[in-house]
């Protein structure tokens, strides 16, 4: 462990033991100042990578029972929450589509439609990848993208494929997180939101309700965040020889295996079902993804083996969700929403609709920097949000859908797990991520700020 870890542990200890052995402050309750050690010790942790995520994950939950928050029963029942299992099943949904051709099939469907030049290259990329993070968690689909555009890559010349590296780098997980918007399904986030919503409020938001607030925000989004990043970056038209050489290339068959169209099948019965999931309650986002993945092992079906599926999870990303769950439903049982509340209640109270979703959404933008886990964050402003709805005599869920969607939204620097993926190859730096990113998130705050009263009314939502 280098002397910045040991720094950041010392930090996290600190700060738990000053939660512990200190007279509550600041109006907190004794239980409510505990919780909120536990809570920033953990953030410390994971922030700084102080432990893996999946282990710092398992230390807030026992620390729970250690430091008489919660009894062990509530605190691992807490973690065994539905958004865990959903983030399990999207791993498989992703494994199936990377262990066929089914993304390489449509790179080059994508290429015959836009030729050499980058610019529409650029664009056919941005739809491919926002309309799979809208049934895909977006980090899988982010790291499929950038592997097929690096392949690209590097067959250009130097200059030339930095500059159109910059631009593409950025706009696959600018595209995702954008995407992944669109539906429940598209992000764990999302789920997560729901079933906060449905917990406090006893709301239950369908699949396609929630289009109704994602679809018009990212066909408006989509294309604006593409022209910010081809004027920003300016990218240079690519040598046909270097689209040729994946149009052509021979070394995928021109008929669809029995395996891909098994994998077809099983993702057109599940985007089926989710947009019943509106009229039918019991297939829920969660069931659904559940369901699907169970199909891929069937026999006769068997599209991967088990050990393939436990190897291609993340179960550090699995478990740290889990962790997150956990400590921010005691921190809800512990007042935290409401204290957090009475710090701002009479400033946001005075705020329309629309003048508070952008405020918020620009918080929670700022809040990205040092607190790049978006479950953490929807975990610990839901029910704050909540309360401030009920204050306002508004539907939380014009507040807590919109507050998933901003938390899902890391453009500023690469921290999140998403444009981490593509930062890690090299083209683009931070201060390239910052220029284009923070236009391109005011405008998505903006656009999803003004568009939420109009969703609200066209559901019969006030």
């Amino acid at each position: 462990m280098n002397k910045n870890k040991y720094i950041g542990l010392s930090l996290a200890i600190v700060v738990l033991i000053l939660s512990i052995a200190t007279p509550p402050m600041f109006g907190l309750t004794e239980l409510g100042q505990k919780t909120l050690g536990v809570l920033c010790a953990g953030l410390i942790l994971w922030i700084l990578e102080i432990l893996p995520f999946g282990v710092t994950g398992l230390l807030v939950i026992v620390l729970q029972p250690i430091l008489n928050i919660a009894d062990a029963g509530t605190a691992f029942a807490n973690f065994a929450n539905p958004t865990v299992f959903f983030v399990m099943a999207t791993f498989g949904l992703s494994l199936a589509i990377i262990n066929t051709d089914l993304g390489f099939r449509l790179i080059r469907r994508l290429l015959r439609l836009s030729g050499n030049d980058s610019k529409k290259i650029m664009l056919s990329f941005m739809v491919a990848t926002a309309v799979l993070s809208a049934i895909m968690s977006n980090v899988p689909v982010t790291a499929m993208f950038a592997g097929l555009a690096a392949g690209m890559l590097s067959k250009m010349g130097k200059e030339e494929g930095l500059r159109f590296g910059k631009a593409i780098m950025l706009a696959i997980p600018f595209a995702a997180m954008i995407g992944g918007s669109m539906t429940p399904a598209g992000s764990s986030i999302n789920v997560l939101a729901l079933d906060l919503l449905e917990r406090f409020s006893g709301i239950r938001v369908g699949f396609v309700d929630w289009m109704a607030y994602g679809v018009p925000v990212v066909i408006m989004v989509l294309p604006l965040c593409w022209y910010i990043l081809i004027k920003t970056f300016d990218p240079k038209d690519i040598d046909q020889s270097i689209v040729d050489t994946f149009v052509h290339d021979e070394k995928i068959p021109a008929e669809f295996s029995k395996k891909e169209i098994k994998v077809l099948c099983i993702i057109s019965i599940m985007v089926t079902l989710w947009i019943l999931s509106t009229w039918v309650p019991f297939l829920n986002t969660t069931v659904v993804a559940v369901a699907g993945l169970i199909l891929f092992f069937l026999p006769g079906i068997e599209v991967f083996s088990w050990k393939q599926f436990t190897d291609g999870v993340s179960w550090d990303t699995v478990i740290m969700i889990g962790g997150v769950l956990s400590i921010g439903t005691a921190a809800i049982e512990a007042g935290l929403g409401e204290w957090l509340l009475s710090l701002f209640l009479e400033t946001f109270l005075q705020l329309n609709l629309v003048t508070l979703l952008i405020l918020l959404g620009i918080i929670i933008a700022i809040l990205h920097l040092p607190l790049p886990l978006a479950p953490a964050i929807v975990a610990v402003a839901a029910g704050p949000i909540y309360g401030l709805a009920l204050q306002m005599g508004i539907s939380p869920e014009l507040l807590i859908i919109p507050l998933a969607i901003f938390a899902s939204c890391c453009m500023l620097v690469p921290l999140d797990p998403v444009p981490v993926i593509t930062y890690s190859y090299g083209y683009f730096t931070m201060k390239n991520m910052i220029v284009a990113g923070t236009i391109t998130t005011l405008v998505w705050i903006v656009l999803l700020s003004v568009w939420t009263p109009f969703a609200g009314r066209l559901l019969n939502v006030h």
